[in-house]
């Protein structure tokens, strides 16, 4: 009797699908191209297609945005024959690990204080957000105004003081310090907000068990966050990295480069080449090199995680 209802069984699974049920597969199927082609279609718009345009533009002569024939690698050998190129990638270097250094320490700190908290975490939470909700053209105005030598708040302050006026932006180094300042200060809460995510997932008992052991705070934070957060963090240094390498608006708004070309990032660069010398060609090369470091940041972090896992 078992063997006779094993075959029945076997026969009913075996069973072709009906006219119906084909019909209903095929819909399942025509469904899900209904969610992946427009995907598709913004990322073949928004991202393929500028990447396609941009290196075929770099490999053609331009005359202010107009394509002419075809030059092949001229363009990339004028870039890297350009003797300002060390100095605007050594200035890349500077502000993007200067505001690194700046923005990842303090989100970390704002996410362990936020997380701590049990009275006004949401009131506080929004002060520490208030930055980043700011456009970053927003927040280099303000910036602008707040350390302009002759009405700014902070002239006033230092006046008071005795120091006279403060005019950060006349001089390279001080220009340079002052727009790294003003984007870690910007974009230190997407790294809070990252951080914290994280430490909602860390099991309390451990704390609760290091604690019964006679660890403090420190031992706390040594063996139980840091070790948790280890993938967190290179994310959040990759994301950061890549914000910062793209930057344009924050420096647009308080330098525009200046003074001498002391805080012109590469991607400063080609708005410079663009927008200013007409140089498509040009800008066009240095915007390939920008996204080759973006490329080489994202396997990086590929890599990094890939030996996690294992």
């Amino acid at each position: 009797m078992s063997t006779n209802s094993r075959t029945r069984t076997s026969s009913q699974t075996a069973t072709p699908p009906t006219g119906v049920q084909a019909f209903r597969r095929a819909r399942k199927d025509r469904m899900v191209w209904l969610y992946v082609v427009p995907v598709t279609a913004v990322f073949l718009f928004v991202f393929v297609g500028p990447l396609i345009y941009t290196a075929w533009t770099a490999l053609h002569e331009t005359s202010y945005y107009q394509i002419g024939k075809f030059s092949g690698l001229n363009s990339f050998a004028e870039l890297f024959a350009d003797s300002e190129l060390p100095a605007r990638i050594w200035t890349t270097l500077v502000f993007s690990i200067g505001a690194l250094v700046i923005a990842l320490p303090a989100g970390l700190l704002s996410a362990i204080v936020l997380n701590n908290l049990h009275r006004f975490k949401r009131s506080i939470r929004s002060l520490f957000l208030l930055p980043w909700l700011l456009s970053q053209a927003t927040a280099g105005t303000i910036w602008l105004w707040f350390l302009n030598p002759n009405y700014g708040p902070a002239s006033a302050i230092t006046q008071a003081l005795g120091f006279g006026p403060t005019d950060v932006f006349s001089s390279p180094n001080s220009a340079l310090v002052a727009v790294t300042l003003m984007t870690a200060w910007w974009s230190y809460p997407q790294a809070m907000l990252l951080f914290l995510g994280a430490l909602q997932t860390i099991p309390v008992e451990l704390y609760e068990s290091l604690k019964v052991d006679g660890g403090g705070i420190r031992h706390a934070f040594l063996n139980v966050t840091l070790p948790h957060l280890r993938n967190t963090i290179v994310s959040v240094v990759i994301v950061l990295l890549m914000l910062y390498v793209q930057m344009v608006t924050i420096i647009l708004v308080t330098t525009r480069g200046g003074p001498i070309g002391s805080t012109e990032t590469l991607s400063m660069r080609v708005y410079n080449q663009m927008f200013d010398k007409f140089d498509l060609s040009g800008a066009s090369a240095t915007a390939i090199l920008l996204f080759a470091v973006n490329i080489v940041l994202t396997l990086v972090a590929i890599r990094f995680r890939r030996k996690e896992s294992l």
